[in-house]
C-alpha cells in the first residue's frame, strides 16, 4: 500500500511531539514529590492529548491508540479517581518512552504503523490499574467533545454511525431544556453575585472569607430557607468587618443600613420565604459583593479538595477514604460523613470549575503560536547578516579615501553619517539573528532528572538533584553539542562521586546525597557547573594510578600540584576506576569530554576536594555563527593579527618595562610575572626574534592567561565578524594559536589570535 503524506508537515510534527514529550520528563519528578498538584498533572496531559489527535492527521494509527490510552490514565489522575504513586509515575515515564520510539519509527518509516510485543504488553498494563467508569459529569461532555474532534481527525462520518447522531439529538433537546431553564430563571429574580471560584479584594486587601459568609446567605434565600444561628452570627460579623471597610463610600452607604436592619430577619421562615423580603435582601446582598473586585483563583477539580474546602469533612477523612478502590463520594457517603445533597452541591461545583478548566485551556491553547525554521536557513541567514558586516567596513574605508581625495568635507560628513546609521541598524540585525539562534538550556536540562532518577535507582542511592538557571541561553548548535559531556560527567558523578546512603551514614553525612547542575552566563560565555558532595578526587590516588600505569615518570609526578595531579583524569586512557562500570568511572572517558567542549571553543576546570566532594565547570561561547568581535588590529613582522579585546587588560611600550631573567623573556605587571610572547616569532618560528635590544615594540598585556604579546605596533580597534575555517580551508583549523579569521574592508584576511591557546603552547 503506498502511503502518502507530506513529509515536511510530518517532520514538523514529529519535531513539535518530541520537544512536547521531552519538555514533560522533568515534570514526572517533580510530581512524584508533589503528587496532588494538578497543574503539573495538567502540564503533562496537554502534549498527549495534542499527540492523540495530531497523531491521526498523519494516518499513525499505533500512536493515536497508544496515546488515546496514556490520556486514558492521565485523565483519571486529574478527576483523582487514581491516587499517583512511584508505580503509576514509572508506568507513565515508560509511556513516554514508548511514544518516542513510535515518533522515530515514524520518522524513519510512516507506514511503520505495528505495535511491537512490548508496547502491546504495556498497554495491558495501563488497562490493569484504570479504575472503575465514572458516572455522568461535565467531565463526560469535555471527553466527548475530545472524542469527536479525534473521530473526524480519522476521517469519519458521524452520520455513518447511527450511535452519534442519536446522542446529538438527545444533546440538542438537553441545550433546548436548558436555555428555557436559563431563560426562566433570569426572570425570576436576582441571581447571586457571589461566585465560590473567585477571590473577592478592596484595594489590596482580601475579603474573600467574608463575602464567602454573603454567598452562604444568597444560597439559602434562592431557596427561601431560614438561616441557623451559627451562620447568622457569621454573617453578622462579615457584614460588620464590610461595613467597616467600607466607610466612606457614600453611594453603598444607604445599603448598609438597610442591611443591618433587615439581617435579624434572615432567620425566620415566614419572612424568608416572603418574596418581597426575599428579593430585596438578595439585592442588597449583591450590591455589597459588586462593591469588590472579583479576581478568579485556579480552584482544584479534585472532589476530595472541594468537600475540604465546603468544611463538609476532615481530610483525615479523605485520607482514609482514599486508602480504598471505591469513588471517594460514594465512600464517605455510606460512611455517613456526608449527607447525599452535600455530595450532589460538592460534585456541581467539581463540574463547574472542570468546564472553567477545560474553557481556559481552550483560550490558552489557540493563542499560542510558534513558526519552526529550518536551521540550515537561519545559518544562511546569519552569514549574510555577516557579509553586509565586511560591506560595512567596506565603506568605512572607503570613507577614509575620500577623505584623503576629496575637499568637500559636507560630503564626506553626510556619507560619514549615512555609514553610522547604517551601522546601528546592523547592530540590531545582528542582535536578533542571535537571539534567534539561542534557546534556553532548560531543553537540555529537562532530560537530566529522567536520567539520574533511573540511574540513581539502579545504583541504590538517595540523590537529590536540583537544577537552577534553567532559562540561561545559548546557541542551539553548542547546546546539543555539550549534551553527551554533561550527561557523561552526571553519570561518573552519581556512579562514583556519591556515596551509598549506609556509606555516607557512616561518614557523618546525610544519607540523601546532593547534585546539582547549575547555568549562568556572562557577556560572551555560558558557565555550567555540575557539583556534588560525594568522595571527591584523591590527588594521591591519582599519583599512584599514573605511576603503576606508566603514564609518568616518578620524579615529574612529584613536581605536579594537587590540581595537576586530579587533571590527569583527562589523559587519554587514564581511569581512576578500581572496577570497571558499566555506568562509568570516575576519569573513563574524561578525555573525550575534554575534545568535546574544545569542538565547540569550550573548556573545563575541575574542583575537588577529598570527602566533600567535586566540582566541574564547562565554559562554552553563547554562540557559534557569526560574532562578532571589538578587537584590535595590530601589526608583527609585516602580518596584521586581530587580538579579541576582552582578552586584553592593558597596552604598555616597551620602553615603560625593565625585561627580568636573562633571555629578557619575562616582565613584571600588577605584582606577577607575566612570560613574553612574540606574536610573528610564535607564528613563524624559523624568522629571526627581535625580542632582545628592541624599545619600540608594544606590549598587549593579557594578564588572565599569563602573557604579554610583543608586537610591533597597534594599528586600529573595531568590530570585526569571527569566522571559522570551513569547505576547502578545514585544515587551516590546526594552527596553533588561531581561532578563525576575518576580513576587513579592504578584502585583506586577517587571522584572529586565540590567546587561551597561544599561553598554554608558550607554557
Amino acid at each position: 500500500m503506498q502511503y502518502d503524506v507530506d513529509l515536511d508537515a510530518l517532520q514538523g510534527f514529529i519535531d513539535e511531539s518530541f520537544d512536547s514529550l521531552q519538555g514533560i520528563e522533568a515534570d514526572f519528578i517533580a510530581l512524584e514529590d508533589d503528587p496532588g498538584n494538578g497543574e503539573i498533572i495538567n502540564r503533562i496531559f496537554r502534549p498527549v492529548h495534542s499527540l492523540k489527535g495530531n497523531s491521526g492527521f498523519f494516518g499513525l494509527t499505533n500512536i493515536n491508540k497508544f496515546s488515546h490510552r496514556l490520556e486514558n490514565l492521565l485523565a483519571a489522575c486529574r478527576k483523582g479517581e487514581i491516587i499517583i504513586n512511584k508505580k503509576i509515575i514509572d508506568l507513565l515515564l515508560k509511556g513516554v518512552e514508548y511514544l518516542q520510539a513510535m515518533l522515530d519509527r515514524a520518522q524513519k518509516n510512516p507506514a511503520a504503523v505495528a505495535f511491537l510485543p512490548e508496547e502491546k504488553e504495556f498497554l495491558i498494563q495501563i488497562e490493569a490499574v484504570q479504575p472503575i467508569s465514572a458516572t455522568g459529569s461535565i467531565q463526560s461532555v469535555i471527553t466527548l467533545e475530545n472524542l469527536l474532534h479525534e473521530f473526524l481527525d480519522l476521517g469519519q462520518n458521524i452520520y455513518a454511525h447511527p450511535t452519534i447522531p442519536g446522542l446529538l439529538d438527545q444533546i440538542e433537546k438537553a441545550n433546548i431544556d436548558l436555555q428555557t431553564i436559563i431563560a426562566a430563571k433570569k426572570h425570576t429574580g436576582p441571581s447571586s453575585a457571589y461566585s465560590p471560584d473567585s477571590q473577592y479584594f478592596l484595594g489590596d486587601r482580601e475579603f474573600s472569607s467574608q463575602l464567602a459568609q454573603f454567598g452562604l446567605i444568597l444560597g439559602l434565600l434562592e431557596g427561601k430557607k431560614a438561616a441557623g444561628k451559627d451562620l447568622l452570627l457569621a454573617f453578622a460579623q462579615a457584614l460588620a468587618q464590610i461595613s467597616e471597610a467600607l466607610q466612606g463610600n457614600s453611594a453603598i452607604a444607604g445599603v448598609l443600613d438597610e442591611l443591618l436592619a433587615m439581617r435579624n430577619f434572615l432567620d425566620d421562615p415566614l419572612m424568608v420565604a416572603s418574596d418581597e423580603y426575599n428579593t430585596l435582601c438578595r439585592n442588597l446582598l449583591n450590591s455589597v459583593i459588586g462593591c469588590f473586585e472579583a479576581r478568579a483563583k485556579v480552584g482544584s477539580t479534585r472532589l476530595g479538595e472541594i468537600l475540604v474546602e465546603q468544611q463538609l469533612v476532615s481530610e483525615a477523612q479523605i485520607s482514609a477514604a482514599l486508602g480504598q478502590q471505591k469513588k471517594i463520594g460514594e465512600l464517605l457517603l455510606e460512611q455517613g460523613a456526608i449527607q447525599e445533597n452535600d455530595l450532589k452541591k460538592a460534585l456541581e461545583i467539581q463540574d463547574k470549575r472542570s468546564l472553567d478548566a477545560h474553557l481556559r485551556e481552550s483560550k490558552s491553547g489557540e493563542q499560542t503560536k510558534t513558526i519552526r525554521i529550518d536551521q540550515a536557513r537561519l545559518d544562511n541567514f546569519a552569514n549574510s547578516v555577516g557579509g553586509l558586516y565586511i560591506s560595512l567596513d567596506s565603506l568605512n574605508f572607503l570613507k577614509k579615501q575620500m577623505e584623503a581625495n576629496l575637499a568637500n568635507f559636507g560630503l564626506i560628513s553626510r556619507f560619514d553619517g549615512i555609514v553610522h546609521a547604517l551601522d546601528e541598524q546592523l547592530e540590531k540585525l545582528h542582535a536578533n539573528v542571535m537571539s534567534i539562534r539561542r534557546v534556553p538550556v532548560k531543553s537540555l536540562f529537562q532530560r537530566f532528572p529522567k536520567v539520574v532518577r533511573q540511574l540513581s535507582t539502579s545504583l541504590r542511592k538517595d540523590v537529590q538533584f536540583t537544577i537552577t538557571g534553567e532559562e540561561t541561553v545559548i546557541d542551539k548548535d553548542l547546546l546539543e553539542k555539550i549534551e553527551n559531556p554533561l550527561v557523561h560527567i552526571l553519570r561518573n558523578s552519581l556512579d562514583h562521586g556519591l556515596e551509598t546512603p549506609e556509606a555516607r551514614k557512616k561518614t557523618g553525612k546525610p544519607q540523601q546525597g546532593s547534585l546539582t547542575l547549575h547555568a549562568r552566563t556572562d557577556e560572551n560565555n555560558v558557565h555550567i557547573i555540575i557539583e556534588d558532595d560525594g568522595l571527591g578526587i584523591d590527588p594521591l590516588k591519582m599519583k599512584e594510578i599514573a605511576r603503576n600505569k606508566g603514564f609518568m615518570g616518578v620524579e615529574e609526578l612529584e613536581r605536579l600540584s594537587d590540581r595537576e595531579l586530579i587533571n590527569l583524569i583527562f589523559r587519554p586512557g587514564f581511569s581512576s576506576a578500581e572496577k570497571v562500570s558499566e555506568v562509568s568511572g570516575r576519569g573513563v572517558g574524561m578525555d573525550v569530554v575534554m575534545s568535546g567542549l574544545k569542538d565547540c571553543n569550550g573548556s573545563i576546570q575541575l574542583d575537588s576536594t577529598v570527602g566533600k566532594g567535586t566540582r566541574v565547570s564547562l565554559t562554552v561561547p553563547l554562540t557559534k555563527t557569526l560574532v562578532t568581535k571589538d578587537a584590535m588590529l595590530a601589526e608583527s613582522g609585516n602580518e596584521t593579527y586581530a587580538i579579541p579585546s576582552d582578552e586584553i587588560t592593558t597596552i604598555i611600550e616597551t620602553e615603560n618595562i625593565i625585561p627580568l631573567l636573562a633571555e629578557n623573556n619575562c616582565i613584571a605587571y600588577d605584582g606577577g610575572i607575566l612570560r613574553l610572547v612574540e606574536l610573528n616569532t610564535f607564528f613563524y618560528p624559523e624568522a629571526s626574534s627581535t625580542l632582545a635590544g628592541k624599545s619600540n615594540k608594544v606590549v598587549v598585556v593579557c594578564k588572565p592567561h599569563g602573557i604579554g604579546l610583543l608586537v610591533d605596533r597597534i594599528l586600529s580597534y573595531q568590530k570585526i565578524v569571527a569566522k571559522e575555517f570551513g569547505d576547502g580551508y578545514k585544515k587551516l583549523q590546526k594552527i596553533n594559536g588561531v581561532c578563525g579569521y576575518t576580513i576587513m574592508g579592504n578584502d585583506d584576511i586577517v587571522l584572529i589570535a586565540d590567546i587561551k591557546e597561544i599561553a598554554e603552547h608558550a607554557a
